[in-house]
């Protein structure tokens, strides 16, 4: 977001302010309400939680949002959509269908009978982050509700159980606002978004990859800033558009990769997804080169790139030859006379295949 937009002296976006001398003079300033995921099992992901916003503010700050909100019904293929509280997508989408299946910012399932706070493992060859949220005890269940909890003051249930609509959230769906599925985020990525936007700040978890300061509890507690996984918001925010916030969460990654995480993180699904942090690991494979984790673990990732194994093998291998070039017989490389024409994309000359809309996200 442009520095023009806050405030100087408190680092307040200007909108913020705004809204909140609403909310002093009894108006309404929450006209949208987000449901998203955040947990999910073996299978499935499941219990999605409510955050209500701004439809002004949200258009102010990206124009993804301006975009979404000038659309009278979202489409509903989309990874957002226009849904009754009825909707079957309430219960739950298969994990597949979510988009991200290693995204450490939704809870796991576990099985315990005892009250106790549990640590959420969470450990995948996909994503090591560590925004992996934490059911704790049931006070703090209490206070961090699930979507049946968050809802319960605007939704009841009838003698047969289906869900109605009680009259406070009636005249609040006919005054204009509107509910929105978030089918491929999880909550808490979007309570951080929300947050940003808000408040112009947010904070990251460590990558569950450099170790066990990872761990990091989920909570509610609005005397924290919420954090989340910052692989999770640079996946969001590459999809919004919202560069500021990309480029911390990137800034986020990169500080969180050493020599000692680094093979792992360069293994993961996530890296191959985006080819600015392939770049920025494979730099730094380069200057690790010599350490003894990369001299240890280097072979076996080569080997389980030519076991075909990643999807991005080849750019990896590509990728380090090409700088080991570069860094060591750049005097010895041929000056190229003739450009060499790559073969054609079939993607590129598919319309269906590059053209960019909700429908593929």
């Amino acid at each position: 977001m442009p520095s023009s937009i806050f405030d100087s002296s408190t680092g307040t976006p200007l909108w913020t302010k705004a809204l909140l001398r609403e909310l002093l003079l009894g108006k309404d300033i929450s006209n949208v309400r987000f449901h998203a995921f955040s947990r999910r099992s073996n299978s499935r992901v499941l219990d999605p939680r409510v955050l209500n916003a701004n439809t002004t503010l949200l258009k102010s700050s990206s124009e993804y949002f301006a975009d979404l909100f000038s659309l009278d019904v979202i489409p509903s293929s989309a990874a957002m959509m226009d849904v009754e509280t009825t909707d079957e997508i309430f219960d739950g989408i298969n994990l597949p269908d979510y988009g991200y299946e290693s995204d450490s910012d939704l809870e796991d399932d576990t099985v315990s009978s005892a009250p106790e706070p549990y640590v959420i493992a969470g450990s995948d060859g996909d994503n090591k982050d560590s925004g992996a949220c934490i059911s704790t005890t049931p006070s703090l269940e209490k206070g961090c509700n699930s979507f049946e909890q968050n809802i319960s003051d605007a939704i009841g249930s009838s003698s047969e159980g289906t869900m109605s609509l009680q009259p406070n959230d009636m005249l609040w769906a006919l005054s204009g606002g509107r509910y929105i599925f978030v089918k491929d985020t999880a909550f808490q990525t979007w309570y951080c978004l929300l947050h940003f936007l808000y408040m112009g700040i947010v904070e990251f978890s460590p990558l569950r990859s450099s170790g066990p300061r990872g761990s990091k509890r989920f909570s509610c507690n609005t005397s924290q800033t919420p954090t989340c996984s910052a692989k999770s918001m640079y996946r969001l925010a590459t999809k919004l558009n919202i560069n500021e916030l990309r480029d911390r969460a990137f800034a986020s990654i990169r500080s969180n990769i050493d020599e000692n995480n680094l093979l792992q993180e360069l293994a993961s699904g996530f890296t191959g997804r985006y080819p600015a942090v392939l770049e920025m690991e494979l730099d730094l494979l380069l200057q690790k080169i010599a350490s003894a984790p990369i001299v240890e673990g280097l072979p076996k990732l080569i080997e389980r790139i030519s076991q075909k194994e990643l999807s991005h093998g080849s750019k990896i291998i590509a990728g380090f030859y090409t700088r080991i070039l570069r860094k060591h017989y750049s005097t010895y490389l041929p000056t190229p006379t003739t450009a060499v024409r790559s073969p054609p994309d079939p993607a590129r000359d598919d319309p269906a295949k590059s053209s960019w809309g909700f429908s593929q996200w």
